[in-house]
């Protein structure tokens, strides 16, 4: 498989990152379901480590942040699954998944 030369991989990792952080942000920012608020989270994510990742291509540095990204990956896994488990929850109280029908839990 060929690699992109590197003037290329210059523009797009960074436009491709800043475009996968953007549309995680307004999926946030739109989305009234819960589920789809998860899952702009987890796309804002993926955005950021691709950040990461560019960064230490064009610094050479790709071991630290190799062990930093499975770091991220490990703990965006455990994160994931803990509310994914409590949006399970809370959907079973509100079948509607909104948000601001959440907002009732508060003591």
């Amino acid at each position: 498989m060929q690699s992109l030369p590197d003037p290329l991989l210059d523009i797009v990792n960074p436009l491709l990152s800043a475009a996968l952080i953007l549309i995680g942000f307004l999926c946030l920012l739109t989305c009234r379901r819960l589920l789809k608020q998860v899952i702009g989270l987890n796309i804002m994510l993926q955005g950021a480590l691709l950040n990461f990742v560019d960064a230490a291509r064009v610094q050479g540095d790709l071991e630290l942040v190799q062990s930093l990204v499975v770091s991220a990956l490990v703990a965006e896994t455990i994160v994931l699954a803990i509310v994914l488990a409590l949006t399970i929850n809370a959907l079973r109280y509100f079948p509607s998944g909104e948000v601001d029908d959440l907002r009732t839990l508060r003591g």
